[in-house]
């Protein structure tokens, strides 16, 4: 069973945010000493910066107070609702993150697939990151890295390189990126685009969606894995459409989606071999290789690292 702490930190950078909580709760000043631009947006690396016992306490003290069972100390939706409606705060609205022309985005069903026993904590800022992905999607990639006979390790150092998690904290949207050169291939026609974070990303693929929606969905890259989305028939989705709603839906399908893409495209053998070269022009594209392939490399030497000092990957 995942400890109270762990799960707040995971659910608070995926699903809620700063501004669900209501300002007078005691809990709402723990958060806010790790926001330190005070933007109410807690991002991924703000997270270690937080006391998750001590904001986990006073979950626990506000369900005791109101009887909320199960008193776990857990901020679930239906503490979070107490809590709001206690101090007279409206109900937030987590119906309908965005509309991108006919597709609705909403809050993610299986944000997080946690794996059993004590999160993973590390020594240095790499080891938290990998053990921070462990932590929150260890489940899903353990079950798919034994069905398909790869190391859990390989997933991990590519999640670590690719994005480093499944859903944007600030919105709770799926992580993308949009690329242009691969639009105006399959468009025919150019789009104005921009870099600097998720929101500039969404505006990307909202501009070339309103030209060609099915080349702008093609033309992106999605979560965990950061899966292209001309890359859709890997998965088990009848469309890229469908992809796209499932990886922001499931964490659990973006990582199914890695899988699967590695074992359609015979990159099992590059991962068994070690072969980092090869499995990045093949993951990648030829494009960087020495890069992408170095930055898996330092990937897997903490992992292993991690190992070596007694973390188990096992789910």
């Amino acid at each position: 069973m995942i400890s109270a702490a762990t799960y707040n930190r995971n659910v608070f950078g995926q699903i809620w945010t700063l501004r669900d909580l209501p300002v007078e709760y005691p809990g709402y000043q723990i958060i806010l000493q790790g926001d330190p631009d005070h933007d109410l947006a807690i991002e991924p690396g703000d997270l270690d910066n937080i006391d998750w016992v001590a904001f986990s306490a006073t979950v626990g003290n506000f369900q005791e107070r109101q009887d909320i069972v199960p008193r776990d100390s857990k901020l679930g939706p239906v503490t979070l609702r107490r809590l709001r409606e206690f101090y007279g705060v409206p109900g937030a609205r987590t119906d309908i993150l965005t509309r991108l022309g006919d597709l609705v985005f909403r809050p993610a069903a299986v944000p997080v697939s946690e794996p059993p026993g004590p999160p993973l904590m590390g020594r240095t800022p790499a080891e938290n990151s990998i053990c921070n992905l462990w932590n929150r999607y260890g489940a899903a990639i353990y079950r798919q890295a034994q069905a398909y006979r790869l190391p859990v390790a390989t997933a991990l150092a590519v999640f670590l390189v690719e994005s480093k998690t499944a859903y944007d904290p600030r919105t709770g949207l799926v992580i993308i990126r949009f690329e242009p050169h691969i639009f105006r291939r399959k468009a025919g026609q150019r789009v104005a685009y921009s870099r600097g974070g998720q929101q500039h990303e969404w505006r990307n693929l909202a501009r070339a969606y309103d030209l060609d929606p099915e080349a702008a969905l093609l033309s992106t890259s999605y979560g965990l894995p950061q899966l292209m989305g001309f890359n859709w028939q890997v998965t088990r989705n009848p469309s890229v459409k469908a992809m796209v709603l499932a990886f922001q839906d499931s964490c659990e399908e973006q990582v199914a989606g890695f899988f699967a893409f590695v074992e359609q495209n015979g990159l099992g053998r590059y991962i068994l071999n070690a072969d980092w070269r090869n499995f990045t022009r093949h993951y990648n594209g030829p494009g960087n290789v020495t890069v992408y392939s170095d930055r898996l490399r330092r990937a897997l030497t903490v992992v292993n690292s991690l190992q070596e000092n007694g973390a188990r990957f096992v789910a």
